[in-house]
């Protein structure tokens, strides 16, 4: 896969940084859908990061995130639809101040999110190299049922990383786990104001605990279309539509299932193994 040359350009040596401050830190996500596949898959994604909060998904959701929010604050309530698919569904956010981390999804008509109070417990090592220029020294955790290796510079006072890596004494540069079926690697920084905070202005939200969300996700892997069940109201003036079709019809549910389905077995094997609470 080719990415555009901007993408590539480490800006790190460019800049001094203090926490204050807003960055936007660009990283290279390779991933095996299967444990037996030979060929990596890719994507970029962002990671944003601000005084308070952080995000993580893939670069192009998080375009359109901006352009939502973007619109919501013109006033708009209608958007376009995304221009191009993103691999990456899952949008993680982390509280600086309280070190939670809330996991997002978006289903069809509804936002999901789970908040997770478990961190990443590091045993950093002496083993030290560089990376892009960068002194970096090698830290170790068992999370989410994988050994991950991280490599981190503390001569970038972030400590934070891409997904739910962050604790470090400075930005995790690369990390991945120990069979490599997941590497996640830096590929550019800047530092910029990004703002994705009305992205769900008008769509529901559904709070689920980590055990609710296990087993909601373990149904929808099955059966997507599980989610259209009593969404139309007999009463009602208006009916839920996808692609056209009544969401009750069989035409509407199969092609739900099987868009679906593509999104969930680039994933079939799943960053996280276990979760945490």
């Amino acid at each position: 896969m080719k990415f555009h040359h901007l993408f590539y350009l480490i800006f790190i040596c460019l800049v001094q940084f203090s926490y204050g401050q807003s960055h936007k830190i660009i990283y290279e996500l390779k991933w095996k859908s299967t444990e037996t596949d030979k060929d990596y898959q890719s994507e970029l994604t962002a990671l944003i990061r601000n005084e308070k909060e952080s995000y993580f998904e893939s670069l192009t959701k998080f375009k359109y995130d901006s352009l939502k929010t973007s619109l919501v604050s013109q006033g708009y309530r209608n958007f376009p639809s995304p221009k191009e698919e993103w691999k990456l569904q899952q949008l993680v956010i982390k509280d600086l101040k309280s070190q939670s981390t809330t996991v997002e999804y978006e289903f069809f008509d509804k936002v999901y999110l789970t908040k997770y109070d478990c961190k990443p417990k590091w045993t950093i090592k002496e083993i030290k190299s560089k990376i892009f220029g960068y002194s970096v020294q090698k830290a170790e955790t068992d999370f989410g049922g994988r050994k991950w290796i991280a490599w981190f510079t503390n001569e970038i006072p972030i400590n934070d990383g891409p997904y739910k890596f962050f604790g470090l004494p400075g930005l995790i540069l690369k990390i991945s786990d120990s069979d490599d079926n997941f590497i996640f690697e830096i590929k550019g920084l800047t530092k910029e104001q990004s703002n994705i905070e009305k992205r769900n202005a008008y769509t529901a939200k559904v709070n689920l605990s980590p055990k609710q969300w296990d087993t909601f996700w373990d149904k929808y892997q099955k059966e997507p279309s599980m989610i259209f069940s009593n969404l139309n109201d007999p009463k009602a003036t208006f009916s839920y539509v996808y692609n056209g079709k009544n969401v009750d019809s069989r035409e509407a549910k199969e092609s739900y299932d099987k868009s679906e389905k593509v999104k969930i077995d680039r994933f079939k094997n799943p960053i996280d193994l276990k979760s945490c609470e």
